[in-house]
């Protein structure tokens, strides 16, 4: 199959190669009119264009490459979405994205080495909130400036005045829960925390206290009722009682599990006797039993916008941004109206 160039393109829109040129490559310093943009692109995508990132990247001195940084599990939902709103922004920029593996604070220098030999124009740092074994990430942050390395980092520990940031707002997850079941009427409720390996994280207690803020927000002291799946047993009868908590929240989808089960086989029925919630969607929530209500954090849209801010960055805009998306609920059938 022969290979469309730069002059088939023109030819089928009926002006110059160097019109194309300027449309495909976006040259902010040449005016061409919506009508003559609009017929190349159509011809480009009429044809099947596909330009030549080679001699796009000499021509411009840029690499056509930005790498997503993380010590996440590629298994991992949260890191797979991020990779995703990426990867839909690179696309639209005409980029690709590599990975590389954060193993410790040494990783940087990889990085570095990477930005320097120019196989990267910027990098993502998809980080955790927890503190890491063998990682300094202040140290890490510090040599990835240095070498103004081009970055956008999500979540992480640091607040770096000088560096954009995209936060994953675990505190949010739990407030919107409480907020969307108290405009469903329910005025009593219960929160399950995590087992004991993760009831210390960042995460869980920035969970904890946003359902605490939120109860005390909307006047529910007397619901603020805490014990883990360890534990539900102990409290079981505390469902069955006359002032039973009206709803329950789960710090994530993955204890709701053990949770349903627990209510079914004390014939507590969801949402008839009581209505279930839990702070992170997974795709699990759909299969349980009932289906599980839940709050979306906007994973993949928070690799879009990290990926837009390193575009801007890219483009010499300077501004700082710091930046939590909304999260969402998704409302499926284990809660009620009072």
């Amino acid at each position: 199959m022969k290979l469309v160039t730069i002059k088939d393109v023109a030819k089928e829109a009926g002006v110059s190669i160097s019109v194309v040129s300027y449309v495909l490559n976006n040259n902010p310093n040449v005016s061409i009119t919506d009508k003559t943009r609009s017929k190349v692109l159509d011809a480009a995508k009429k044809l099947n264009y596909k330009p030549n990132s080679i001699a796009r990247s000499m021509r411009t001195k840029k690499t056509m490459m930005i790498c997503l940084a993380t010590f996440w599990d590629v298994s991992d939902s949260v890191f797979t979405d991020v990779l995703k709103g990426v990867d839909n922004i690179a696309e639209e920029n005409q980029y690709s994205v590599i990975y590389c593996n954060i193993k410790d604070h040494t990783t940087s220098q990889k990085i570095i080495d990477l930005y320097k030999q120019r196989q990267i124009d910027g990098v993502i740092l998809l980080l955790h909130v927890d503190p890491m074994e063998n990682f300094d990430e202040a140290d890490f942050i510090r040599h990835i400036k240095q070498n103004h390395v081009p970055a956008v980092i999500i979540n992480g520990r640091t607040e770096d005045l000088e560096l954009n940031y995209v936060y994953i707002d675990y505190y949010s997850s739990t407030y919107t829960a409480v907020r969307f079941l108290y405009r469903l009427g329910h005025r009593r409720m219960c929160y399950v925390l995590p087992d004991k390996h993760e009831v210390s994280t960042n995460q869980a207690i920035q969970r904890k206290k946003g359902y605490k803020d939120a109860v005390n927000d909307f006047g529910l002291a007397e619901s603020d009722l805490f014990f883990d799946n360890e534990s539900l047993v102990k409290h079981i009868d505390l469902f069955k009682a006359d002032r039973k908590p009206s709803a329950v929240i789960v710090n994530k989808t993955a204890y709701a599990t053990s949770l349903l089960r627990t209510f079914a086989e004390n014939q507590i029925k969801v949402p008839e006797d009581i209505s279930v919630i839990a702070c992170n969607d997974q795709s699990t929530a759909d299969y349980l039993t009932p289906a599980l209500t839940t709050v979306r954090i906007p994973i993949y849209e928070i690799g879009e916008t990290s990926a837009g801010i390193l575009f801007e960055l890219l483009k010499g805009n300077s501004s700082i941004i710091k930046q939590k998306l909304s999260n969402e609920v998704v409302e499926r059938k284990s809660h009620r109206k009072i």
